[in-house]
């Protein structure tokens, strides 16, 4: 009897914490002058039906970016040079038809005509800027869908419905260091 509890158990906690990863990154571009790196990943976002139902019906959703410059360190834990993130709020609005995406961290605003055109300028064209001088190996990038920004009575139903759980959980991609002819 014991056995099968612990089992029972075991099992429950692995179905909690498994993500259901309805976002990945795809691929990053990394751009070079001089001592700074634009840095671009690309993701690829899957959106269930219940969010797209919410964000139709006029609740705003929140999604957020984040990237690390980081540098290896042997015996040690690696050491984070540059921490950014990004918030992007994501409204309808019925009246007009127009789906809006506004980047909190930049508060700048963009309106388009579909949910998927919006999710790709989203997923696709989010850039973090960061300075070399202080070194850094690699990056890592996630992005999620911020379940605490929603209204306080969809917190809690949310918690555990995986249509909800949208995160690439951390992402690591090696810096390209450029040649020097290119960073002259």
């Amino acid at each position: 009897m014991n056995a099968k509890k612990t089992g029972l158990l075991i099992g429950l906690l692995c179905l909690l914490s498994f993500s259901s990863f309805a976002a990945k990154l795809l691929d990053s571009e990394q751009l070079f002058t001089k001592q700074q790196l634009l840095f671009k990943p690309r993701f690829e976002l899957t959106i269930a039906e219940k969010i797209i139902e919410a964000i139709n019906n006029g609740i705003a959703v929140t999604f957020v970016v984040q990237a690390k410059l980081n540098q290896d360190v042997e015996w040690w834990f690696d050491s984070v040079i540059s921490n950014k993130i990004q918030t992007f709020k994501l409204h309808y609005y019925s009246m007009s038809r127009v789906y809006q995406l506004h980047n909190i961290s930049r508060d700048n605003t963009q309106n388009f005509v579909s949910l998927d055109l919006l999710l790709k300028q989203l997923s696709e064209e989010t850039e973090f800027d960061f300075d070399l001088s202080q070194g850094g190996d690699y990056i890592e990038t996630r992005i999620f869908l911020d379940k605490q920004a929603l209204p306080s009575t969809m917190q809690l139903p949310t918690v555990f419905d995986q249509d909800w759980n949208i995160n690439s959980d951390w992402q690591k991609i090696v810096i390209e260091q450029p040649s020097k002819t290119s960073n002259e």
